[in-house]
């Protein structure tokens, strides 16, 4: 895909304000420098430290964890209070209780349907919803029925993000051994065929009426549970196989499809995440503005391939630390 400026977006468009939840979030810096000059941009979190070098305090705002009674309640006041047009969710925890509380709030949800949100959230039914849509995946059972998944393999929790608790295992001693460590029930994890290749995080964005809109692929470099380096890669096996969980089930908003390209070409996509990931500010620079196609600001060119959003192909992030010292 050759090379754009920005889709979807001129200055502060339309006064939309937006807020996105997470903010604490590896991304959110990027987001806010990448996205203030086009809309009025905050970011909530639970965390009152975890504000990033660069926020303005003023776009700074708490909410409740997503456990706590209040959480939405007290995320409805907050976006009336700023008037917020669109909520981003961006905390595993917060969305299936945001998807079912969407039509209460008084602001739109950059966030599919509440079944799809709950289908993907439990990795062992978006597995099972993959395999009966015909569609390529890593064979997956529940730890305490494995038959087919042979070592060595990936264990992961059937709930989680941010790859906690998950690892490769190559013997039985080292598979119990981690279940032991992470100190969870054996009816917690899955057990995934170990895929050989390259790694992809991918963005699918749609807009308000479902109409897929913008496939960005990202080629993952180095991951530390959250991508440190990567790259825009216009690879049409993984926009292919990206489009086609979208066209089995079209829903509004942006999903997140981590996947691996294996040396005979073929993409499986191992987890979907419900949300935009920590690289949606990559699909950001790269000239991808998928709250302006979600909101029907955005335009994609008529010459577009498959009328999906044209991006800059091979650009590259590269994650690095500021240390802030406070009194």
């Amino acid at each position: 895909m050759a090379p754009t400026s920005h889709t979807g977006g001129s200055p502060n468009e339309g006064g939309k304000t937006v807020l996105f939840t997470g903010g604490g979030g590896a991304g959110s810096e990027a987001m806010h420098r990448l996205l203030r000059d086009r809309y009025d941009v905050h970011f909530g979190d639970a965390d009152p430290e975890a504000k990033p070098y660069g926020v303005p305090a003023r776009r700074w705002h708490m909410i409740p964890m997503a456990s706590a009674p209040e959480f939405i309640d007290r995320l409805g006041r907050l976006c009336r209070g700023l008037g917020v047009d669109l909520l981003v969710p961006g905390v595993d925890e917060e969305l299936l209780p945001i998807s079912m509380a969407r039509d209460t709030l008084p602001c739109d949800v950059l966030l599919p349907p509440a079944e799809f949100v709950a289908t993907h959230l439990d990795k062992l039914a978006s597995h099972a919803l993959l395999k009966a849509q015909a569609l390529p995946t890593p064979d997956t059972e529940p730890l305490a029925a494995r038959r087919t998944v042979r070592l060595p393999c990936v264990v992961k929790p059937r709930r989680g993000r941010g790859s906690r608790d998950v690892a490769i295992v190559h013997t039985e001693q080292e598979l119990q051994a981690h279940v032991v460590h992470c100190r969870r029930p054996p009816d917690d994890f899955i057990v995934q065929e170990l895929l050989q290749g390259q790694e992809y995080t991918v963005m699918v964005a749609a807009d308000r009426d479902g109409r897929l809109r913008a496939v960005v692929p990202v080629r993952v470099d180095v991951k530390r549970g959250i991508t440190l380096r990567a790259e825009t890669d216009a690879d049409q096996a993984v926009i292919a196989a990206c489009a086609a969980i979208h066209a089995e089930h079209p829903v509004a908003g942006c999903f997140n499809v981590q996947a691996i390209k294996t040396a005979a070409g073929s993409v499986k996509p191992f987890e979907i995440n419900p949300r935009i990931s920590t690289t949606a500010c990559l699909a950001l620079a790269a000239g991808v503005d998928f709250i302006g196609l979600y909101l029907g600001a955005g335009s994609v060119p008529a010459e577009s391939p498959g009328g999906l959003a044209p991006y800059r192909n091979h650009l590259r992030l590269r994650r690095s630390w500021h240390n802030e010292f406070r009194t």
